[in-house]
């Protein structure tokens, strides 16, 4: 789930104003396809730029002398792969340069390469496609993505195998649903958390319809398109921002906020049964603004964002230390809550709050972005340990401005997050947490703001996914931008693959 209610929100307080962007990635300059593990990288073409011609893990031997020459200049350095195969040497230059990189381990000539400048820039397409208005998560599915438009009321359906993502259809829900989050229980029914309707969508990805609509007897409005309701005791969701289908069950998170985006208590997680659509059981969370979850062994991980202030006087934001954010354990079997991990807020880093998706890697480690600045959160999940809490964030971008680190998805060893506020994708290296490992010496531009920082318009890069497995060439993640409702795509591999 994306917090999009609080981005549009912290958008529109620094008053920032919206625009789209109607350039796209490519935009000449360099052009060098690389072949190999050994690249030439730059952000964006011209003269005087930073390059970095180098080689990832296991290009070279390690201890072996790396000499690199600049074939334009003439200037030379020379270098000593690392323990694990890689080196990255900086030069100052022009993005049509040309370098040679020679290699040689125990006085003997190994490799001998000349290469040219990649630009990151050009593995960004912009622009792909027009999405609804507030777009809220894109979700990947095979080779198919799935767009959630809040205040269209839709879910946009694009095939991703053809040169550019085509709209293969739409499935609508209830006018004013205010759609924010989807799920699949199988390959043809997904559940959607609708966030304004107090409601959940079963709908047919297949035949792109509402089938059903869960929904409390005090927040019936709108039904239609959905084919049957499902008309439930009182208001059993309270603004619903997840959803997770996990040991045959739906668990929906609910933020439970007043009128002004404000905690009303704990939040709460729904537990419907999907062959009857009925609820089984409300499980209260221990803290506020419940959002987004993940499954590892047979435990619900449950994410509460707690809380910010805005001081409408001095358009200042500040955490909130009455709701501090910490994640809940929900044992699958009996759907209690089993353990909690408390994430202490900072008085030094008081803007370092509002954790919104949590994303794990392979491990165990789980990472959540944060609402007011360009940092990351990184928690041991399955040892309850904080890693790096507001105290001590991996930061990405100065902690004295205010960003927003949107979204995170992880991708093998690599870790992509939005920045929304200036328009980027930067990457992490879950390995070693190191922030722009090379080839990815720079983040991602991906918006008006990467292209000119002190624009007043931006994009807003907002919601990533990523394509899973292979028989696949091009992008494989793929983005949205909250602010101009664009479709963007990048190709990490940089089109060495």
């Amino acid at each position: 789930m994306r917090i999009f209610t609080v981005i549009f929100i912290f958008a529109a307080a620094v008053l920032t104003l919206a625009a789209c962007d109607g350039g796209s990635g490519g935009d000449g300059g360099g052009g060098f396809i690389p072949t190999g593990s050994i690249l030439a990288v730059a952000e964006r073409p011209g003269q005087n730029q930073l390059i970095k011609v180098g080689g990832t893990a296991g290009s070279v031997p390690p201890g072996s002398t790396v000499e690199v020459t600049n074939l334009d200049t003439g200037q030379t350095q020379i270098t000593t792969g690392l323990p694990d195969g890689s080196f990255d040497p900086e030069f100052t230059g022009s993005t049509d340069d040309i370098f040679n990189v020679r290699v040689t381990d125990n006085g003997s000539l190994v490799q001998d390469e000349v290469v040219g400048v990649t630009l990151l820039r050009n593995a960004v397409e912009r622009n792909l496609a027009q999405l609804g208005s507030v777009p809220a998560d894109i979700i990947i599915r095979g080779a198919t993505a799935y767009v959630i438009n809040g205040f269209s009321n839709n879910i946009q359906v694009f095939g991703l195998n053809q040169n550019q993502p085509q709209l293969i259809g739409t499935i609508v829900v209830p006018m004013g649903s205010n759609p924010i989050a989807m799920d699949f229980l199988n390959d043809t029914i997904a559940y959607v958390a609708n966030n304004s309707g107090q409601s959940v969508s079963v709908v047919n990805v297949e035949t792109r319809q509402c089938e059903t609509l869960i929904v409390g007897e005090d927040d019936i409005d709108e039904t239609a398109p959905c084919q049957n309701v499902i008309e439930l005791n009182g208001s059993p969701f309270e603004e619903p921002a997840g959803v997770r289908a996990a040991n045959g069950k739906i668990y929906v998170s609910n933020n439970n906020l007043d009128e002004s985006f404000s905690p009303m208590g704990n939040g709460f997680i729904t537990v419907i049964d999907p062959g009857t659509n009925q609820i089984t059981d409300t499980i209260e969370a221990t803290g506020a603004n419940t959002t987004s979850m993940l499954v590892l062994n047979e435990i619900l991980y449950v994410l509460n964002n707690g809380n910010v202030l805005f001081d409408f006087d001095t358009s200042l934001f500040t955490c909130d230390f009455d709701f501090p954010p910490s994640i809940d354990e929900i044992d699958l079997q009996t759907d209690n809550v089993v353990d909690t991990i408390d994430i202490a807020l900072s008085e030094q880093n008081n803007l370092v709050c509002l954790p919104n998706n949590l994303t794990a890697d392979g491990d165990g480690f789980a990472y959540t972005g944060l609402g007011l600045v360009g940092a990351l959160l990184k928690v041991d999940l399955l040892t309850g340990e904080v890693i790096n809490g507001p105290a001590n964030p991996i930061i990405i971008t100065d902690l004295s401005g205010l960003n927003n680190t949107a979204d995170v998805v992880i991708k093998d060893n690599l870790l992509f997050t939005s920045l929304f506020n200036t328009d980027q994708i930067a990457v992490l290296d879950t390995d070693t947490d190191q922030v722009n490992p090379f080839p990815y010496i720079t983040p991602f531009p991906a918006g008006i703001r990467a292209d000119d920082p002190n624009a007043v318009l931006f994009d807003g890069v907002q919601s990533l996914a990523a394509r899973s497995g292979g028989g696949f060439t091009g992008a494989d993640i793929y983005f949205i931008t909250g602010i101009s409702e664009q479709l963007g795509s990048l190709d990490s591999t940089l089109e060495t693959q």
